[in-house]
This record gives C-alpha cells, structure tokens and sequence, in this order.
C-alpha cells in the first residue's frame, strides 16, 4: 500500500465526514438525539457450528491454521443483552473472548506508580483543548433505513455457516462498479481464503491472493448491519464499517468502507485476528482505522455498561490537526497530515484519578467513567475531538450521554506505557501486556 496514497485519501473522506458531524475511520460522530452526542444501530447474533479457524502462538508471533470440527455454542444473544463474563476472563462476545485476558487492551493501567502521566500529557490537551468534552458516539435508533439518525458501529456474530453467512469474493476496485473510482488497499489487507476442507482461513495479504478467491465473511443480507446503516451511495454515504465476530472459529474480521453495488462486494481495506492469538497486525498496516487496531473489542457495548463494569479499554477519535501521522505500540500505522509533535496513533488516554464520579449519574455512565480510568483510550483513528465509539443500542441510555459530556479534556491525562514496553519480554508485534 502507497502510504502518501493511504493517508491523502483518509485526508479527503474524513473531512466529508466531519462536514456531516461524523467521525472517520473509526464511526459516525454527530449531535445526536436531542443534541446530546449520540449514534445508533443493534447488533446482530446468529447461531450455528464452528468454521475453520487460523490459531496463533501465545507469544503474538503467528501460529498454523487449523480446522476446527467443535460445534458451536447454541445461538448467542445480541451483545446488547449478552450476561457479562466474569471478573477473571476477558469480555466475551458470542463464545469468544475479545483477545486474551494479558492483552493490553484488557490490562488495567490506572496504578499511577506504574503507569505515570505520560510527559507530554499537558501539550496534548491543550492542543486538543481543554474544555473539549467526552463525547459518546453512538444512539439509540436502531433501525437502519433512518441514516439521519443511525449513528454507531454496530456488531455481527456470525457462525461462518450457510446459516448465517456469505463468504462472497470482495473487490478492492471500485472502478468496475462505475460508481465510484478508487481502488483499496488490498497488499496490506486480510482476505478469507480456501483451506482445502470446505472452510476458510485467514490469508495475509490480499495483493498476493488471487482476486477470484479474495473474499470476507459477509452476515446474510437478511442479517447483515453496518456503520451507516441502508445509505449505499460510496459518493456519499461515509465509512460503511462491517465488523464480525465469528463464533466457534473466533476470528474477528472488519472492513472499511464496505458496499455491495450491483450483487457485488467492495472494500477499501480488511483485516482480521485470531481471537485467541496475542499477535498484531504487522507493522505499518492500517486496519479498519488508521492505527491499525481492531475495533469490536474497544467500542462501548450497552450490555457491559448495564453490567455495571467494562473490563477493557475504550477507543477515541481526534481531528487530524491534533493527530501525528507517528503511531506507538500498540498501533501499527497513522493516517492523516503530517503535524510534528501532536498526538501520535496508538497513545494512550486516561481519566485522572481524581476526577470524582458523581454518584447520581446513571450506571452506565458510571461504567464508563470506570473504565476510561481503570483501562483508558485508545487513540484509533482521525475524526471528531474527543468522540468515544460505541455501538448502536436501544439500551443506551440518554442521561448517560449528558453526563459523560461533564468529563472535559481537562480531566484526562495521557499515560506513559513504559512499565510494559519496557520489560525485557515485550515484544512490539504482540499485545501481551502481562506474563
């Protein structure tokens, strides 16, 4: 992938995002129900049996792929409704954790002897602005055919069956729809591949793979929800984020800009991980945002904020101005224009411990709040100050919009990592955080 090529045309989509109050990359922004900073659609859960899976080493360094013949745990519920997991085991989505529980993403960070402000911390917030607030990226409408108020990222759980699932072959050429003209970037992009046994595994390298089998494990049509909802015109429409978790296999797939125009699929880049496996993507590849991280882990899930507790880390946006197109571990990649000094890609944001929680605020709120104390932010991808992704969900509840909103940059801090990167078993290609 051209690099310049990536990071101008992330330029050009997120400022048509920005003009319509959306994030970019990383999720629809805008005012939201009653201006309070919302988005909106549900997620999708599906039964059925395992698929084939791609395993990967504990230490984050690759691993074989294996045919996985274990049927399936019976249909999950939608995450919105999904029992949270518990105190011991990383967050589960369907019947499989969102990575293990070492993983960075699911380690707390809120011990300030360990984890110390990180030394730029003050010239970051007052590039971003102090008085920028928190804002939830997400709604409660989840009805797909209403765009203008469909905000939010939501989430399919497949079983990679015919039951729930298309394995269609996707193009990275949308000249040949004759509706829109760019090309992705499929040299530095995940494709589903034949494994020889009626399944699929997970190819590196979408460039290396014959366009006839590069393909991604669609929902059903009937099934299938997307960022941005029923909107289809590429022109127009904005990031067209499909996020899947398939079940059994558990491997996580997300593409970028993804329409099916006349039968067939496009996509602007893909990516995809073995839910069991510590390995990142390598590095100076983007995923479906900028920074090369996945994103189903790290949204806010209405399920886990009703639960009282979020037990990983959250993902945040920032306007390309504030953003370096330098990335730190955990990312892999930076998009945007070239702003020496600002926020690099991967940085990590955390509420202060001494911003008190109100005790009246909503439980959900209150989860939130938590987490972005105990596990923090990741900084994901280029768009709106301060927008925090979620998923679309009817349970969200919109007091917590408002409240969340009381949190201003002023109250966070961005955390120095070292205690991690530091120590002499981490490796910059794996997320193991503990040993």
């Amino acid at each position: 992938m051209d690099q310049e090529r990536w990071r101008g045309w992330a330029l050009v989509f997120c400022g048509v995002a920005l003009t319509g109050l959306a994030g970019c990359g990383g999720g629809g922004g805008g005012t939201g129900i009653a201006g309070l900073g919302s988005s909106t659609s549900d997620a999708a859960a599906v039964g059925g049996t395992g698929s084939t899976g791609t395993t990967g080493a504990a230490d984050g360094t690759g691993g074989t792929d294996t045919t996985t013949g274990t049927p399936a745990a019976p249909a999950a519920a939608p995450p919105s409704e999904a029992a949270p997991a518990s105190p011991t085991s990383a967050p589960i989505l369907g019947d499989c954790e969102m990575f293990p529980s070492t993983a960075i993403f699911n380690t707390r960070i809120d011990d300030t002897s360990r984890f110390p402000a990180h030394p730029k911390t003050q010239e970051w917030i007052n590039l971003v602005g102090r008085s920028v607030p928190f804002a939830t990226d997400w709604g409660i409408d989840v009805d797909p055919a209403n765009y203008a108020v469909y905000y939010g990222m939501p989430i399919n759980i497949v079983d990679g069956t015919s039951a729930t699932t298309e394995w269609p072959v996707v193009s990275f050429d949308f000249a040949t729809s004759g509706v829109f003209w760019d090309r992705g970037y499929p040299d530095k992009s995940d494709c589903a591949v034949s494994d020889g046994n009626g399944g699929f595994r997970i190819g590196r390298s979408c460039g290396a793979i014959d366009p006839g089998q590069r393909r991604f494990p669609f929902p059903l049509a009937s099934r299938i929800v997307n960022e941005d909802g029923h909107c289809n015109d590429p022109r127009t429409c904005g990031d067209r984020h499909v996020l899947v978790v398939e079940k059994g296999a558990c491997r996580l797939w997300e593409s970028f800009f993804s329409y099916n125009l006349s039968g067939q699929w496009y996509t602007m880049a893909a990516a995809a991980w073995d839910l069991k496996s510590l390995a990142l993507r390598p590095d100076d590849w983007a995923s479906g945002d900028a920074a090369g991280l996945p994103i189903t882990p790290l949204l806010a899930k209405a399920a886990e904020a009703n639960s009282g507790e979020i037990r990983h880390a959250l993902r945040v946006n920032f306007s390309d101005a504030k953003l370096s197109t330098e990335h730190v571990w955990p990312a892999r990649f930076g998009a945007g224009g070239e702003n020496p000094g600002a926020i690099p890609f991967g940085s990590l944001l955390r509420l202060r411990a001494d911003f008190v929680i109100p005790g009246e605020w909503t439980p959900q709120a209150k989860a939130l709040a938590t987490a972005a104390k105990r596990y923090g932010l990741y900084v994901s991808d280029n768009g709106a100050d301060f927008h925090v992704q979620g998923e679309p969900n009817a349970a969200w509840d919109l007091r917590t919009n408002a409240q969340m909103r009381s949190i201003t940059m002023a109250d966070m801090e961005f955390v120095d990592l070292k205690a991690v990167t530091g120590d002499p078993r981490f490796s910059r290609d794996s997320m193991a955080a503990r040993w």
